[in-house]
């Protein structure tokens, strides 16, 4: 249940962070209001269920807080926004307790209390003291209100105790009938408060009760009813020893209530056809009353059910089903026709839409999936052999492996659409992160968030949190200038940062966009000379965009500071690291008093890809295609040595030409005449010629990281295994050529 809740709720977390952060900015929207006032509600009620109740303590106060907004009486304010998100940070912060050893955190008492504290001045009463809380000075009222009717508590399953404001009235509400619209009430009792004592003293126009309620219908429908009032509002689920049935032996009905069922189960049994379906809606509109008048709340709610589902005109065996649950021995029960044997169970069985898988379970089921493309790639390999080529290859044989190749490939694209999450995934945790910026440093920024429906591997997602991080980290520390110089420039007085995403063929792109400063790159020249990076006359060559590449040299900072944001000149070095790492790029366009923006190129999977494979120096080696622009074979004479490099034209371009094998450290044969393979690939946005010995095939593989010695070789992308046993090697262009 600690695993469930924890999943469940930091969802629920999110929600509600969101949420706020939008009420922020639009204090009037009442659909972000309610969205989150109801992560509240929840994220109070879950707490409930697992008995952790200094959450369920500090959870109510800020939802009584938003219900008092809810209900007109309070206003938003920028205050209470971040009450609310510091309380969500302590409940954020016992969930990672918990997730540690799985036990509520004792810190939690204290947090709990801090909480509540710091929202108990908001909603004094007329007198001025603080309004009493929903739950009152005891604990133990639920169970007080049971003792008082102990009759009713065979079939009630909730309890509600309900304090309206004073000022109730004046907002046009009834307190009465909130509660008396709860269907199968079973107790209704009304107190008065003490200052109602003297009749001298009494206020006709305050509201001074407290309303006490016994229901038979779930803790969940008493909540729609009451949605209105809930800050002021204790809704508990009563035990199971109070709700529960002891057992359907007949001395639970009276003899006139057995009666009336039994001739009910017999007009359900017999009537057919159209012409009986208002028999049968009869019959089971007086089953359902018959159960409430006997205290059985919850069958009585269970055939109401099924008649509105069903309209009468089906559901009839259910429906005698149900009623024998009660009417007839434990032992009497079993059902003659076995597609029925679920009904005496539940009568409205609610299947779940969605499957919660542990990620480990997904990542070993895409392993297998690796192991079985390895596999088809070998039987493959293994037919065209021993038929001494695709000539010599059976025509069912062909047949065969074009189906296993297709099935193969379905269940790939399957497997990867598991592993497939959008990336609002990860960009909904930076509203809140840019708005406590914002704060710290004194400036005003907005975040827009766009292309959140934008779908990558989980892997690709999951990454993408540190590089966004320091990007914005960069943008709000050095892009966005304060709201005074942004005005005097003529700029609006809070900076726009745009976060989004986008598909380009098999890339994802996300791009982090300012309106400030933009990168200074006389500023970044002259830091990179003073710390070492480039020499004087090195920096003074460089065309600007060159320059501003300088800001992803580890150590390199703009910063005069040392601030909690930046200084440390490990922002932008961890993103090009980052990035470059999973196959993607990246690359800045600035605007000098304009702007800057970061793109982040990825690849939309970093398990699944596909190669050019290549010889070289008498090893095999992957190419990712997408790097891929040309391949052909051109005549030796036609490249050129210029100083101890060579150099081809192409297209009206002249491009260098590097041998792949010694670029490796091998040393390619020797070769001064004949034709040269070459490929023509983009490193770094960048078109190169690669010599290679031979173009093989082109092949999809499951990309595994480089582990063991190769795992600090830098220029290796992975490995996979070929269809015959032998191992291929994946190299990263950008790093291998840079």
């Amino acid at each position: 249940m600690i695993e469930q809740f924890l999943l469940e709720s930091r969802e629920l977390l999110e929600q509600a962070v969101s949420d706020l952060l939008l009420l922020e900015k639009e204090p009037g929207n009442a659909a972000a209001l309610e969205s989150a006032f109801r992560a509240f509600h929840t994220l109070k009620g879950s707490a409930g269920i697992i008995d952790f109740e200094a959450m369920e303590r500090a959870l109510h106060a800020v939802e009584g807080a938003l219900a008092r907004i809810r209900a007109g009486v309070d206003t938003v304010t920028a205050q209470l926004i971040r009450d609310c998100l510091n309380a969500l940070d302590d409940v954020a912060r016992w969930f990672d307790a918990m997730q540690v050893d799985g036990e509520i955190p004792l810190s939690a008492e204290a947090g709990a209390a801090a909480v509540v504290r710091r929202f108990s001045g908001q909603a004094p009463g007329a007198d001025g003291a603080p309004a009493e809380p929903a739950d009152g000075p005891g604990e133990d009222w639920a169970q007080q209100l049971l003792a008082r009717h102990p009759g009713a508590g065979r079939g009630a399953r909730t309890a509600i105790r309900y304090v309206p404001d004073p000022s109730a009235f004046f907002r046009g509400q009834d307190p009465l009938a909130f509660v008396a619209g709860i269907p199968h009430l079973l107790v209704l009792e009304l107190e008065g408060s003490a200052a109602s004592a003297r009749l001298d003293m009494l206020d006709p126009f305050a509201c001074r009760l407290t309303i006490l309620a016994l229901t038979g219908v779930s803790p969940e429908e008493a909540t729609r009813h009451l949605i209105a009032v809930l800050g002021e509002t204790s809704i508990r689920t009563l035990p199971e020893e109070v709700t529960a049935l002891p057992g359907p032996a007949s001395t639970e009905l009276s003899s006139a209530a057995r009666a009336l069922l039994e001739a009910q189960q017999a007009q359900l049994l017999t009537a057919t056809g159209s012409e009986g379906t208002g028999l049968i809606s009869s019959a089971m509109r007086v089953a359902a009353n018959v159960f409430r008048s006997q205290g059985l709340g919850r069958e009585a709610e269970a055939m109401d059910r099924l008649l509105a589902e069903t309209g009468g005109s089906t559901g009839a065996a259910q429906a005698a089903a149900a009623i024998a649950a009660v009417v007839l021995p434990v032992a009497d029960l079993e059902p003659e026709d076995p597609s029925n044997a679920g009904a005496t169970a539940t009568i409205s069985d609610q299947r779940a839409r969605t499957l919660r898988v542990a990620a480990d379970k997904v990542d070993s089921l895409v392993r297998l999936t690796g192991e079985l493309i390895v596999t088809k790639n070998a039987i493959t390999h293994a037919a065209l052999i021993d038929g001494g080529g695709q000539a010599g290859v059976s025509d069912p044989l062909t047949r065969a492996l074009a189906q296993l190749s297709r099935l193969v490939g379905e269940l790939q694209d399957v497997v990867l659409g598991i592993r497939v999450l959008p990336l609002s995934t990860v960009f909904q945790r930076f509203p809140r992160l840019v708005r406590d910026m914002a704060y710290d440093l004194g400036k005003s920024a907005r975040l827009v968030v766009e292309g959140g429906d934008t779908e990558a591997d989980k892997a690709i997602v999951e990454a993408l949190f540190e590089p966004i991080l320091h990007a914005l980290r960069n943008s709000m520390d050095h892009g966005a200038e304060t709201a005074e110089d942004r005005i005097a420039q003529g700029k609006p007085p809070a900076t726009t940062i745009r976060l989004s995403g986008r598909r380009d063929g098999q890339n994802v792109v996300v791009e982090i966009a300012d309106d400030g400063r933009g990168i200074d790159v006389d500023r970044v020249r002259a830091v990179a000379i003073a710390r070492g990076v480039v020499s004087e006359g090195v920096a003074a060559a460089m065309p600007d965009a060159a320059a501003i590449d300088l800001v992803f040299a580890p150590g390199f900072s703009t910063a005069s500071a040392l601030t909690a944001l930046s200084g440390r000149g490990v922002g932008m070095d961890v993103v090009r690291t980052t990035v470059e790492r999973l196959g993607g790029r990246v690359g800045i366009d600035s605007r000098r008093g304009e702007g800057a923006t970061l793109r982040l190129t990825m690849p939309f999977t970093v398990m699944v890809v596909r190669l050019v494979t290549v010889e070289a120096g008498g090893q095999v080696f992957g190419i990712p295609l997408d790097a891929v622009v040309e391949t052909f074979m051109v005549d030796r004479s036609l490249i050129t040595a210029i100083g101890a490099a060579e150099a081809l034209a192409w297209r009206n371009r002249t491009l260098p030409v590097l041998a792949l094998a010694r670029v490796l450290g091998g040393e390619p044969p020797e070769r001064t005449s004949g034709a040269a393979n070459i490929l023509i690939v983009l490193a770094g946005g960048q078109p190169a010629g690669l010599e290679v010995d031979r173009v093989c095939t082109q092949v999809d593989v499951m990309l595994q990281p480089t582990q063991g010695l190769l795992a600090d070789i830098p220029g290796l992308a992975g490995t996979s295994v070929l269809g015959d046993g032998r191992v291929l090697i994946v190299v990263e262009l950008e790093e291998l050529l840079r």
